[in-house]
């Protein structure tokens, strides 16, 4: 078998594991393949490239229940601080392949963790700072006080930057 049949061969085998376990349309394979730094073709890739891409794939395990429970304790804590970021499943799985090569937190290192959790935190702190920041904007500004006082004539005489308004009571 010559090399370009074997890179034929990975090429499709990539493909099939695209399709068939993950359910990704070609834009969500060459997305991740440019966060792991293949580029965004299969065809530019060489033999050593596809084994490698094709082996990282194949480690993925896609799971028919949900993944906190499968969580430890710092991973179910991990999990919480997910959601409250807006993040899902699948953009936490992105982010591991694509920084730590690795396709479940139960494979992160202590220290990986630790720098995921401080991230996500970091998401979270940014969400609540632009919502106050927003809800800032969108606060009505206070009144000014108008000093009023009402003249012999019974009209009420107001000293401010608004329109002069004359009432009788």
């Amino acid at each position: 078998m010559t090399k370009e049949q074997r890179e034929r061969y990975l090429r499709q085998d990539i493909h099939a594991l695209r399709v068939r376990k993950f359910s990704w349309s070609e834009d969500q394979l060459k997305e991740l393949m440019k966060h792991l730094g293949y580029g965004d073709s299969l065809t530019a890739l060489d033999e050593i490239a596809l084994t490698e891409l094709k082996l990282v794939l194949m480690r993925v395990r896609i799971k028919e229940y949900p993944d906190e429970y499968t969580y430890d304790s710092q991973g179910m804590y991990m999990h919480a601080l997910m959601m409250r970021a807006g993040w899902n499943k699948t953009d936490l799985r992105t982010f591991i392949i694509t920084h730590y090569r690795k396709s479940h937190w139960n494979l992160l290192n202590e220290n990986e963790r630790r720098a995921i959790i401080a991230m996500l935190q970091y998401y979270i702190d940014k969400k609540a700072q632009t919502v106050a920041e927003a809800d800032q904007a969108a606060a009505p500004e206070p009144e000014k006080q108008v000093k009023s006082h009402k003249c012999k004539s019974n009209k009420e005489v107001s000293h401010g930057n608004e329109p002069r308004q004359d009432t009788q009571k």
